[in-house]
């Protein structure tokens, strides 16, 4: 059976968050230049892989809005519009680093927001409102 966009997303941002929750666990605060992050993630990540992702953090967001804080559907808002600002003329809108393009802080918050998302929606909290959401979508219909 073929994954539609959204469930590889899901593995992706899943994946992301295994690593990340790895490198926490072994290493404490997530530092900024971490090799492992940029070289695994950061620089691999074309604006295709950056798009389904973001997307798909967005439709969650729609779907859970309890699942976010506000300065997270920020970043993703504000990723999703640099990159789609860019798209045509750029491979990996958010790896950019020049003088008047400086996009891989908002790559690296974007990837942050991931962490936190995936962490939060399989926390006790995170189940307790889409399971919340749930049943007020079946009582409401």
């Amino acid at each position: 059976m073929t994954k539609t966009t959204a469930e590889l997303s899901v593995q992706a941002m899943c994946h992301i968050t295994h690593t990340l929750n790895q490198i926490v666990a072994e290493q404490g605060d997530i530092n900024i230049n971490n090799r492992t992050i940029w070289d695994t993630y950061l620089h691999q990540m074309d604006n295709h892989i950056w798009r389904d992702i973001l997307e798909t953090l967005y439709e969650l967001y729609m779907q859970h809005p309890d699942l976010f804080e506000m300065h997270q559907i920020s970043a993703v808002k504000n990723a999703l519009e640099t990159l789609n600002r860019h798209y045509n003329y750029y491979d990996n809108v958010l790896h950019i680093n020049r003088p008047n393009m400086k996009h891989r802080g908002i790559a690296w918050r974007a990837l942050m927001v991931v962490r936190e998302i995936v962490n939060t929606a399989n926390s006790p909290k995170g189940s307790l409102l889409i399971k919340q959401k749930l049943l007020n979508d079946m009582v409401l219909q």
